[in-house]
């Protein structure tokens, strides 16, 4: 299944050099996420992790200064990524997906900057370590 996002920028959060998902891919057999980038990229992802990721404040309460820093709740640490369908996967305006999870869960956007960094690929990797080496 493709999800098709709009090209056009979030005039808040507009660069033209961020890549953007060309299409996503979602393989509910294998519990996989694939999302090929405009830039050539292509990313796969376990839903597990990607349920486990998820950025809202009841999986990561510190965004709003509620317990210690990276002290995910147990809960999220046992989570299973599931979905029951495609549709479940859905566009959030230009600029993140967000999942319906089959244990109800609903509040996490996955903005394109998160998902890049959880699912990196090959050239982004070769690009760090360019950027690490010494002249």
């Amino acid at each position: 299944m493709n999800l098709t996002f709009s090209r056009k920028d979030n005039p808040i959060r507009a660069d033209p050099l961020r890549a953007k998902p060309q299409n996503i891919i979602v393989d509910l057999d294998n519990r996989l996420i694939q999302i090929n980038w405009s830039d050539g990229c292509e990313s796969v992802y376990d839903l597990t992790l990607l349920r486990r990721a998820c950025p809202c404040a009841e999986c990561r309460p510190w965004v709003h200064d509620v317990g210690k820093v990276g002290d995910t709740p147990e809960a999220v640490r046992r989570a299973v990524g599931e979905i029951k369908s495609v549709s479940d996967v859905r566009a959030v305006g230009a600029y993140a997906i967000s999942f319906n999870w089959a244990d109800g869960h609903v509040f996490g956007i996955y903005d394109f900057d998160l998902l890049r960094a959880l699912g990196r690929c090959e050239q982004d990797q070769s690009t760090d370590n360019n950027e690490m080496k010494e002249p």
